[in-house]
């Protein structure tokens, strides 16, 4: 199962450029150095001991209504936990951005993203990157504070360096959850699904959210699965009550049947194609220029979850959830899908929402369920139907007897006459 983790985390990374030596990271505590460096673009290479920056904008700025939400909120004051290979406090963007994290394993002490990983950094880009002159590069949630839980290890095992990278176990990341709950998170960012392990992840969610923080994690990237298992039946924590499970689109918001599963266990939907994020060089670059992940997509919730948490400090992990359900872009208001479950997400509509028990779609937390009016009883007759002919009938009857008793007369009279004539 931990290779499996690995894996998919791996594999979710996808640089759009191909990565090239290790390079040395900073620890967290490290200073940064003065922001310079050339631009990359889309196509070109990203390399660890490289700081460059992404020249343009972010497409997710317009994809996603940025500039209208940051109108309402910038995620000040939220933490969001990124249980994830570390962050990179080197990292332009980050530099403001990080508090006190953990490590699930070893002395406990927060660690820096790994040499030719850079997974945890990337989303912690997406969620919270800071504007840097000379960068597109920007978070969802600019001003949130990002929380480095590391539950990817690094020591040897069965033969290993000890530069090689050690999967998650469902234990390292169910502590993380728990870890970041305990110290204040209120949105834990969670990029990765696991079909095992059912007790444990139920039990950190649950541990999570009785204490006001709301779990975010990956619906599952079908394009990093195991060819040769049968698609999984579950996928934690993401699926468990008390979360949100994220499936990635591409870029132009469409769903594709080789990057994602479908199944009522998704949520909501985010772009997860070329995203423009931190990297662990201390720049910049672009992650999976050719697929959509989940991990990323994840991110993007995260960053919406951490702008509606700021705006609405005072609502519970639940009602954080249905702003961004309830808000998705959709085609059925009514009912959700297996692909992108309540549809894409809209972080200024789920800021701007009105609640009021009534909207089509996920149910309010707020509110009971409305129940359906029964239909009106009805009463059961058992007199026999009228005949609609009966009124013709009557009428036909009433003209039919006034002309028998017309010619009655008629004829008296006249047999009256021919008597006295008689006589």
């Amino acid at each position: 199962m931990r290779a499996r983790i690995l894996r998919d985390a791996v594999a979710a990374l996808g640089l759009v450029a191909v990565l090239g030596t290790a390079g040395a990271t900073l620890p967290l505590d490290a200073p940064v150095a003065a922001v310079s460096g050339p631009s990359v673009d889309a196509g070109q290479q990203c390399t660890p001991g490289e700081r460059v920056f992404v020249s343009g904008g972010s497409y997710l700025v317009d994809r996603l209504g940025l500039e209208q939400a940051w109108g309402l909120s910038r995620g000040r004051g939220v933490t969001v936990a990124v249980v994830d290979s570390g962050v990179e406090a080197g990292n332009a963007h980050l530099r403001d951005a990080l508090v006190a994290g953990a490590s699930t394993f070893g002395d406990g002490r927060a660690r820096a993203d790994d040499d030719l990983f850079g997974h945890g950094t990337a989303v912690a880009g997406l969620i919270a990157a800071r504007p840097v002159e000379g960068s597109g590069v920007v978070g969802i949630a600019p001003e949130a504070k990002i929380m480095p839980v590391r539950a990817f290890e690094s020591a040897p095992e069965d033969g290993q360096s000890s530069n090689d990278v050690v999967g998650p176990s469902a234990g390292s990341v169910a502590a993380g959850i728990r870890w970041a709950a305990d110290h204040g998170a209120q949105i834990i960012n969670v990029s990765l699904s696991d079909d095992n392990s059912a007790g444990l992840y139920t039990d950190a969610v649950n541990y999570a959210h009785a204490r006001g923080s709301l779990v975010i994690a990956s619906a599952g990237n079908r394009n990093t699965a195991d060819s040769n298992r049968p698609d999984p039946a579950h996928f934690y924590p993401g699926e468990l009550p008390g979360a949100l499970a994220v499936a990635g689109v591409l870029k132009d918001g469409t769903w594709n049947a080789d990057s994602s599963y479908a199944g009522e266990h998704v949520d909501i939907a985010a772009p997860g194609q070329s995203m423009p994020s931190a990297y662990i060089s201390g720049g910049d670059c672009v992650f999976n220029g050719d697929s959509a992940s989940s991990s990323y997509a994840t991110a993007v919730v995260s960053g919406a979850a951490a702008l509606v948490a700021a705006r609405y400090p005072d609502e519970s992990p639940d009602q954080w959830a249905f702003r961004l359900t309830q808000s998705a872009m959709r085609v059925a208001p009514a009912e959700p899908s297996d692909t992108v479950g309540w549809g894409e997400v809209r972080p200024a509509a789920a800021l701007a929402l009105v609640d009021d028990g009534t909207l089509p779609g996920p149910q309010s937390p707020a509110y009971e369920p409305v129940e359906p009016e029964p239909d009106p009883p009805r009463t059961i007759s058992v007199a026999p139907d009228a005949d609609p002919l009966d009124p013709a009938r009557e009428i036909v009857g009433w003209g039919v007897g006034a002309a028998a008793t017309i010619s009655v007369v008629v004829l008296l009279v006249a047999r009256g006459r021919a008597r006295r004539a008689a006589g």
